[in-house]
């Protein structure tokens, strides 16, 4: 497990009375045996599945995905290698290629030692419409493939470094020593390796990474992102059709690979959130086919400080497509990753699989929203055909990441789907989607501030579409909001909002509850209890029920309500008591970050009793103790 080193958030609480006697015991996990049968050489890539499958092969691979990566022989390098030099503070960086070998050769300035780094694999090629980069690995002597830390962004045709501290991405000039870059000495691996900074698994098909002795062990099917990906193992299939073939089966009672048709919406999301979503690691080895949940959550970054998500769930600082979860369309309709993009061309469709133009066609949204077709300016207020006129201009506005700085291009579209609201918007510390446009006009009479495109808003679309009470909600917690107004406002079992729910029911555990609390409103403890007893967001049942543990330990009723709840988890007992064991250890190192002792030591002793095996855990605790 890896414990998330969160920046330091404000815990408060309420009064406490730590008391000296032993803590209640939670029951030791069960012993369960393994559930899956997927192995790595079940995975035989997506060559297999060309013979087939032509037509969806020839797709496939003159996609984003069927080119996301591979050796710089099988992969157009869009950078550079043509020996012009990176000029750094104290070395000089030549990307250079020679006799088909690309490599990094780096000088010391004063005294003229070399070092050579090889590439050996390429990610990305630029492909991105809001600025597309080229990443590059080398293969080192103890078995991992490193990251080497000059990438090229194609939309600025420059190299850009990221710096340790902010951890921001800058443009290199001679400013910038070689040690402060972040990725210096190469340290983050591409596959998932626990205790080091890693790429995860989405840069690549089926990448596995592990410790052999000293050395590390990896390997993938390809750098792609392969057919299996998505579909799962293919062996089986393969071998069953073959056989079906050849005459040797003649009545299959399986084809041996998993349809996506009729999956629900929450799983088809999950196909895709295996990369394009922000995962907290519980455990190592995931390959697609795999319970996505198991290995991962997805919702335990929204805990810290360092949330790459607003309150609406725009993202503020870096993040993925995630964020989608926060949409209307989601949410009260049926909108999955496939509603807009085709999966196998990534080419754009409408919802009811008709191929679309691209990215910036209105019919991805009129296919559902059919009365907006017959007048557009009549629901826009600008012409027809010109960019204010265009669904996503307004509706999908493409954000610069903050996280990644200002100086290389990385804007992204919102897929929160959120309505233009330039006053709101801009206390949320984003610029309006109206405001996005009418800043950059040549007609000076068109360049408007926020509140004058607010008037021009309520003008035209009145109050707009109430924001959904979860939201709404949060953005009326203040600095003075007592604990039974947050209560009454964040703890509300009964909305429908799963990430929002989270997020909410997070932020009212941090600052309104306390390790140990001897007083706590009974409405506050029912309310968690709802929450710990629903079984479809296992996140979100986790957190409750870490929050009861945390705040209430010491009262017999959660005592029993604790070790009843491990009796009926059953199969998800192990990835409950991961997001269990892991929130308590985050508040444990808060605690230890702002230099209250006692109360880390309290939280990493809880955190150990549902997670009595957990090597992180026990170093805090000894941390925090000596």
């Amino acid at each position: 497990m890896i414990t998330i080193l969160f920046i330091v958030l404000g815990i408060t609480g309420c009064s406490k009375n730590r008391q000296e006697n032993k803590l209640f015991q939670i029951p030791p996990p069960i012993d369960r045996p393994a559930k899956s049968n997927i192995k790595y050489s079940d995975f035989i890539g997506s060559k297999q599945c060309e013979e087939c499958h032509k037509d969806i092969y020839n797709e496939w691979r003159n996609s984003t995905h069927g080119n996301a990566g591979g050796s710089p022989e099988n992969i157009v390098v869009v950078a550079p290698f043509d020996g012009n030099p990176i000029l750094l503070a104290d070395v000089s960086v030549f990307p250079e290629e020679k006799n088909e070998i690309y490599q990094f050769r780096i000088i010391d300035n004063e005294t003229h030692q070399e070092t050579v780094i090889k590439v050996e694999a390429v990610v990305g090629g630029g492909f991105m419409f809001g600025g597309g980069t080229q990443t590059f690995f080398g293969k080192y002597e103890d078995g991992s493939y490193k990251f080497i830390p000059f990438d090229y962004s194609q939309a600025e045709n420059t190299w850009f470094i990221q710096i340790k501290g902010t951890e921001e991405w800058v443009k290199a000039t001679n400013q910038i020593w070689l040690d402060q870059l972040f990725n210096w000495p190469p340290h983050r691996v591409l596959g998932e390796i626990e205790n080091i900074s890693n790429c995860q698994n989405c840069h690549g098909s089926q990448i596995v990474g592990k410790k052999v002795g000293e050395k590390y062990q990896t390997k993938f099917t390809s750098l792609t992102i392969n057919c299996e990906s998505c579909h799962e193992a293919g062996k089986a299939h393969f071998d069953i059709m073959t056989d079906i073939e050849n005459g040797k089966i003649k009545n299959p009672t399986t084809i041996g690979v998993k349809s996506l048709a009729g999956l629900s919406k929450e799983e088809s999301l999950n196909v895709c959130f295996q990369c394009h979503a922000v995962k907290t690691p519980l455990k190592y080895g995931f390959l697609p086919g795999e319970n996505l949940h198991e290995y991962y959550s997805l919702r335990l970054a929204l805990l810290g400080n360092q949330n790459p998500y607003g309150v609406d769930g725009r993202i503020k600082t870096f993040g993925y497509q995630q964020n989608h979860l926060y949409s209307d369309c989601f949410i009260n309709g049926s909108m999955t990753c496939i509603s807009c993009h085709e999966p196998h061309t990534q080419n754009y469709q409408d919802i009811n699989r008709q191929k679309l133009i691209g990215r910036f066609d209105d019919r991805q949204c009129t296919s559902c929203h059919t009365s907006k077709i017959d007048n557009v300016p009549a629901h826009t207020f600008h012409k027809e055909n010109s960019d204010g006129s265009k669904c996503v201009t307004c509706h999908m506005p493409f954000r610069q990441h903050a996280g990644i700085g200002q100086e290389i291009k990385f804007t992204r579209s919102d897929h929160t789907i959120s309505n233009p609201r330039p006053i709101y918007d801009q206390s949320q510390g984003f610029e309006s989607a109206c405001f996005q446009c009418h800043k950059d006009l040549e007609e000076p009479a068109l360049q408007l501030m926020e509140d004058s495109l607010q008037i021009y808003a309520n003008q035209w679309w009145g109050e707009g579409k109430p924001m959904n009470p979860v939201i709404t909600n949060r953005l009326l917690i203040r600095n003075e909001t007592s604990m039974k107004q947050a209560e009454k406002l964040l703890l509300r079992p009964e909305l429908t909002h799963s990430i929002g729910q989270y997020a909410n029911v997070g932020y009212f555990i941090k600052r309104y509850l306390s390790p140990g609390m001897a007083l706590l409103d009974r409405s506050v403890i029912d309310k968690l209890i709802d929450y710990a007893e629903q079984n479809e967001d296992i996140d979100l049942k986790a957190l409750a029920i870490a929050g009861l543990h945390y705040s209430q330990y010491q009262n017999p009723e959660i005592q029993l309500f604790l070790t009843e709840q491990l009796e009926t988890m059953g199969a998800n007992e192990e990835s409950i008591r991961r997001r269990w064991g892991l929130i308590l250890d985050y508040f444990g190192t808060v605690f230890y970050l702002i230099g209250d002792r006692p109360s880390a030591i309290e939280c990493y002793e809880l955190a150990k009793q549902v997670l009595p095996n957990d090597k992180q855990i026990t170093e805090n605790l000894l941390k925090a103790k000596t």
